[in-house]
């Protein structure tokens, strides 16, 4: 019998579940659809997911924007992110001017961390270039947010990984649990 893994909820990191491991490690480049339930750690695993591309996998100018629709999900995945990447990788973590924000953590390899609430349009994100889009709650969110952030990924071939609880079978994220390019 396995031992219990010992929960410490200021470093989940420590005790990740089988599936977050191979979520995190998933390809960069690679679409990825989390259907979970409430509580699982879907946020804990897109946060180290976030730092991880930024810290070992991007090159100068590569971000992950992190979208959710109300302001409050996106500052927790920020947040959680921040204390990751300060126990992970505290001196790569930019410092003074550049310090980590409610809206972003910037590392200084040239990558970030970018963290907007998307409201129900996305309309307010327009303008952003990324390689990786993150939403917290995907299921919630509006057609017309898709049909907003979807340019950002185009010029660089980014990809998405979106998760949510479950809110029935339409919108685009129902269609993505379809889509077989999404990892799942």
């Amino acid at each position: 019998m396995e031992p219990t893994k010992i929960f410490d909820i200021n470093r989940p990191w420590l005790s990740l579940d089988d599936w977050q491991k191979d979520y995190i490690h998933s390809e960069a480049n690679q679409d990825c659809f989390l259907l979970c339930g409430r509580q699982v750690g879907k946020t804990t695993a897109m946060s180290i997911k976030a730092v991880e591309l930024c810290v070992n996998q991007f090159k100068k100018g590569e971000f992950v924007l992190i979208c959710s629709i109300t302001e409050k999900q996106g500052y927790h995945m920020l947040a959680k992110a921040l204390s990751y990447a300060m126990e992970k990788y505290p001196n790569i973590v930019c410092k003074g001017k550049d310090k980590p924000t409610m809206h972003r953590i910037q590392f200084r390899n040239g990558t970030g961390i970018h963290c907007y609430a998307a409201g129900e349009t996305g309309e307010g994100l327009r303008g952003y270039t990324i390689k990786k889009l993150m939403i917290d709650e995907g299921s919630r969110m509006k057609d017309e947010f898709f049909i907003a952030v979807s340019p950002m990924l185009s010029v660089v071939q980014g990809s998405m990984d979106i998760a949510s609880t479950p809110c029935g079978k339409l919108g685009f994220f129902y269609k993505c649990s379809l889509d077989e390019k999404f990892k799942k």
